[in-house]
């Protein structure tokens, strides 16, 4: 069983992939990110109306996005959750957890998870080298390895469960003896180069788990599953640009998908990714707020998010422009500084892919095609190229949603759950082809 998780900062999602039947177990639910506090319990994922908006903290994975550096992880207790955020972080990965272990041992009817591994979903902070970035991951690696060490020794309905209020100090209790059994060596320091390969081990259940950055994530299950196209005097292509638009922060990555034409054998290829810009849907969802309070229409947070999915007047906003235009310009510079001078250039269709769930929000999609035309064009790429760019329509043929928005939400946990992500091979660069030029020997008279 391959577990994938996705804690976002708005939203949180799981897929269990079984590579014996080849299909997802459970309902691939979407739960709500917010953690509820009310001075004595914590609850992820509060059903709306069940606590005062004063308890309820959101958007939680920012503080790992945009202030790593701003407090101790574990040993700083936050005014608003009454744990560290440490302590904060691990509770909602915990939650998730037994969420999957619930539902799916209730449908298969048996302990599955004696031969599960489990893959945790981040931001592209592999690709940045600023301190602020690598101690982030740190920080989530060491939370989800508490979290697993629970889950572990915890029985299933002891642990914490989505929507219920579990007390502060037991959960306290629970973290202090996980963090005192974790060996001190801690984890192997990640790397665009190693990430896809290596995989740990919990503990005390030997549970096996791995990190992934969103983009890869994100863009995985459509590889497998995209259109390779024969080119002539080349093995067969397809070239995959994934712009992953979550609610904290933006991901893009560009993968390849390369068939021998003689032995049918294929290779999966990824090259640096984007770093993570930390602008995405909450930064729209709040304007968009803020415009209907102007207007003496104040609207919730999650009706404020369901009409961002909806072309509605306040597409007129300036500040919808301003979002747009950020977007646009960080997918044209990752265009334009592509590390793949060999197959990028070639006349074979670029497919681009929006996943996240800000990656449906209307405009946004064209937006980013012409993003990836400016950036082949600053390049130097040939007008045959250049027309080859478009949006890819695939499905994932082992799930079926209605819309093509509820496969963009869910891609990244069900790229984390992907049963060989180690066939994935980091190319940090492709040169282009090198010309040889024959010349004829020197002619004796």
């Amino acid at each position: 069983m391959f577990l994938g998780l996705d804690w976002g900062t708005h939203s949180s999602k799981w897929a269990c992939f079984d590579a014996r039947t080849k299909q997802f177990h459970g309902n691939l639910p979407i739960y709500s990110s917010d953690l509820g506090c009310n001075g004595e319990a914590l609850t992820f994922a509060p059903q709306e109306g069940t606590l005062d908006e004063d308890y309820v903290v959101r958007e939680l994975k920012q503080e790992l996005i945009r202030a790593p550096l701003s407090s101790y992880f574990w040993d700083s207790d936050r005014p608003d959750t009454g744990t560290s955020l440490g302590e904060a972080v691990a509770f909602s990965l915990c939650c998730l957890l037994g969420d999957a272990h619930r539902q799916i041992s209730s449908q298969l009817h048996s302990n599955w998870s004696k031969d599960l591994e489990v893959g945790f979903s981040f931001p592209n902070w592999l690709v940045e080298k600023q301190r602020g970035a690598r101690i982030a991951v740190k920080n989530f690696c060491e939370a989800v390895a508490v979290a697993l060490y629970i889950f572990s020794c915890v029985g299933t309905d002891d642990l914490p469960q989505l929507g219920e209020a579990f007390p502060i100090r037991h959960w306290k209790d629970l973290v202090r003896q996980a963090r005192s059994s974790i060996p001190q060596e801690g984890i192997q320091e990640l790397s665009l180069d190693n990430m896809t390969r290596l995989c740990f081990e919990s503990t005390e259940s030997r549970v096996k788990y791995g990190f992934v950055v969103e983009s890869l994530a994100a863009g995985l299950p459509y590889l497998r599953v995209m259109d390779v196209e024969s080119v002539p005097g080349l093995p067969g292509l397809a070239k995959l640009l994934v712009v992953d638009v979550g609610a904290g922060s933006t991901d893009i990555g560009y993968m390849l998908r390369l068939r021998n034409v003689t032995t049918g054998a294929e290779g999966f290829y990824f090259f640096p990714p984007a770093a993570s810009l930390p602008l995405a849907g909450n930064e729209l969802t709040k304007n968009i707020m803020s415009y209907y309070a102007a207007r003496g229409e104040p609207l919730t947070f999650g009706r404020a998010e369901a009409r961002k999915l909806q072309q509605t007047d306040w597409m007129n906003i300036p500040y919808v422009q301003v979002w747009k235009t950020l977007i646009r310009q960080h997918v044209e510079q990752y265009i334009e500084g592509c590390t793949d001078r060999h197959w990028l250039p070639l006349p074979v269709s670029l497919n681009i892919v929006v996943t996240g769930g800000s990656g449906v929000v209307p405009g946004l999609r064209e937006t980013i095609e012409e993003a990836v035309t400016n950036g082949l064009r600053d390049r130097g790429c040939d007008a045959q190229t250049i027309s080859k760019v478009r949006r890819s329509g695939q499905r994932i043929p082992a799930v079926d949603f209605r819309t093509e928005a509820e496969y963009a939400r869910r891609a990244v946990c069900l790229g984390a759950a992907d049963p060989d992500k180690p066939s994935l091979r980091y190319m940090p660069k492709m040169d282009p082809p090198t010309r040889v030029i024959i010349q004829k020997p020197p002619q004796w008279v």
